[in-house]
């Protein structure tokens, strides 16, 4: 098993980066999916990215207090990997928050390092749109 982590500081509250992040249906502010729907993986709720390859992201588990969500993505040309699940944490700083990324996969073809600089780029990528709404 393999596992990457990424650390975002952001200047804004945790409650409202929070608010964005935590809400794993409602991802309009996610500039390249374009539309998606909501349905089901395994008996979990998930969000299918509507792509030139549909994106399955399904729900494992969400703690609005403890401000963390846990969730898989099925394998797919942006997530080259087996097993992938996620555990996004937002914690509160004196000034703005942490976002703290966590997944573990299995490598399939890919070798780990053009992994971990897709996931990374994609976790940079997500918590800098949500920055840039939380600025607008």
């Amino acid at each position: 098993m393999e596992t990457v982590t990424y650390v975002h500081t952001s200047p804004h509250d945790a409650e409202e980066f929070w608010r964005i992040l935590g809400a794993f249906f409602e991802i309009d502010w996610l500039v390249g999916p374009g539309n998606y729907t909501v349905g089901e993986h395994d008996g979990h709720p998930a969000r299918i990215l509507t792509m030139q390859t549909p994106v399955v992201e399904y729900l494992l588990a969400a703690d609005d207090e403890g401000k963390e969500l846990r969730y898989g993505v099925l394998k797919n040309p942006f997530v080259p990997v087996d097993g992938y699940e996620a555990t996004v944490n937002v914690e509160a700083l004196p000034a703005g928050c942490s976002v703290t990324f966590h997944a573990t996969f299995e490598l399939d073809e890919e070798p780990l390092e053009k992994v971990v600089e897709m996931l990374s780029g994609a976790y940079r990528m997500m918590a800098g749109q949500i920055d840039n709404l939380l600025a607008s």
